[in-house]
């Protein structure tokens, strides 16, 4: 052990004739003497004074079956310990909040790449981490019916845990309208409880309401108004495309491409690709009503972005802070999508590659500094959302180059899916941008 007060150890289950029965910690002969006024645990939100003796193991923390019950800790387990003053804590404790499907499926031992990639992170940054849903979460208790991987027996596995030091909320954007979500979020920021992002969705008409007021960010924004029947009219008047989008729609689910020459023509994506044409803005009107729903809809200029053989390419960048806190962008995806498409999301059928990749091929169409003004466009954006919104640990943002290789930022995702990054980058850069909210959880909370 050094004098460092932050350590790595490993968890086991203390057995046998002990002097303490139940809540009882047994810690390596070195860290026992070197931390000799410690009387507290603590794991997550829970803090209790416990019993503590020494081992003559080397970096072993020896737990009874009651601590290791209510922390939610496997025996065998590597993670992350540090001393404050008289506690000595586990963590960083990292909940992920997501939806009660994605639980179904751990439970059902079916989890997604994403679940896997990150469990591989942790093994490397040797947090405590847990799924949860909305259905998980006892208030009254203040615990967690939590999801986790037991790396010992290989399976997904529930244990109960305590309120997280740090919640990754990757739950849907759309769940926002749920007054349970609504509730549960608001009650769990009345703990301690450290965010890897400010935001959990962003609002698109919101988000560009805020941007523009950033100087920096008026040249890379198309022209946006919020959608009404006379604004429309005055929109096409000035454009001869126009995309809608859903407000909170992501994955191109809710996304219309708009066009007039003597007609009015309409593209949009569902399950597949379809398309029309109509005389009468008013049949528009209507169409769009179908199409949308209840939503609220933003109108934006369509920019002549580039495109190869009239298919719609634009990027989709990784942008995250890592242990240090540190801004890096992980990774740029380019997606080109299917002809005709107005999206270029992957469930539409995008083909994906990485930036460098996509210039060898097609950069002679741009100046040669291209690379370095998306870098500068992403530090910009990613800068200003946090000056409004507050800090952030990872955020995707897609963007796209028009035809002069000038950059226009297209949205902003506060819970990037990485399905781009997955399909396009090699295994170093896929396991940097699972690792880096890891280690940025580690960063908030000083491990």
């Amino acid at each position: 052990m050094t004098n460092d007060p932050k350590h790595v150890v490993s968890i086991g289950t203390l057995k046998g004739n002990s002097t303490y029965r139940n809540n009882s910690v047994s810690l390596p002969k070195e860290l026992f003497h070197q931390y000799p006024s410690i009387s507290k645990l603590k794991i997550g939100q829970r803090k209790k004074k416990v019993h503590f003796f020494q081992n003559n193991t080397q970096n072993t923390v020896l737990l009874t079956r009651d601590i290791l019950k209510k922390c939610g800790l496997y025996p065998r387990i590597k993670c992350n310990l540090k001393v404050e003053n008289d506690t000595l804590w586990f963590g960083p404790l990292v909940g992920v909040f997501t939806s009660i499907g994605y639980i179904r499926y751990l439970k059902e031992q079916r989890p997604s790449f994403r679940s896997i990639e990150l469990e591989k992170a942790n093994r490397d940054a040797k947090t405590v981490l847990f799924y949860f849903s909305i259905k998980d979460i006892s208030f009254k208790k203040k615990t967690i019916s939590g999801t986790s991987f037991n790396v010992r027996r290989g399976q997904w596995e529930r244990r109960t845990y305590p309120f997280p030091d740090v919640l990754y909320d990757r739950g849907s954007g759309r769940a926002t309208q749920k007054e349970k979500h609504v509730i549960a979020r608001q009650q769990l920021s009345q703990f301690p409880i450290s965010k890897i992002n400010a935001q959990h969705y962003f609002d698109k008409w919101d988000l560009h309401e805020k941007l523009i007021q950033c100087n920096e960010m008026k040249p890379y924004l198309p022209e946006t108004k919020l959608y009404d029947f006379h604004e429309l009219e005055k929109m096409l008047k000035k454009h001869s495309t126009i995309y809608l989008k859903s407000a909170i729609g992501s994955m191109g689910r809710r996304v219309m491409r708009l066009t007039k020459d003597s007609h009015y023509n309409f593209s949009c994506f569902r399950e597949e690709l379809q398309t029309g044409t109509l005389d009468k803005l008013d049949d528009i009107h209507s169409v769009i009503e179908q199409f949308f729903g209840v939503d609220k809809i933003i109108m934006q200029q369509g920019i002549d972005l580039f495109k190869i053989n009239n298919r719609n390419v634009d990027m989709r960048a990784t942008v995250q802070r890592n242990g240090s806190d540190d801004l890096v962008i992980n990774s740029i995806a380019v997606r080109i999508g299917i002809e005709g498409s107005p999206v270029t999301s992957s469930r539409s059928g995008s083909n994906v590659q990485r930036l460098d990749e996509f210039l060898e091929n097609y950069g002679y169409h741009f100046s040669s500094d291209v690379k370095e003004r998306i870098e500068k466009f992403l530090f910009q954006t990613y800068r200003c959302i946090e000056n409004v919104y507050g800090p952030f640990g990872e955020m995707g943002i897609d963007f796209g180059l028009d035809n002069k290789g000038n950059v226009y930022f297209i949205e902003s995702n506060s819970k990037p899916a990485k399905d781009t990054l997955y399909k396009s980058h090699d295994k170093n850069t896929i396991r940097n941008a699972f690792l880096n909210p890891l280690e940025y959880a580690k960063y908030l909370t000083k491990f």
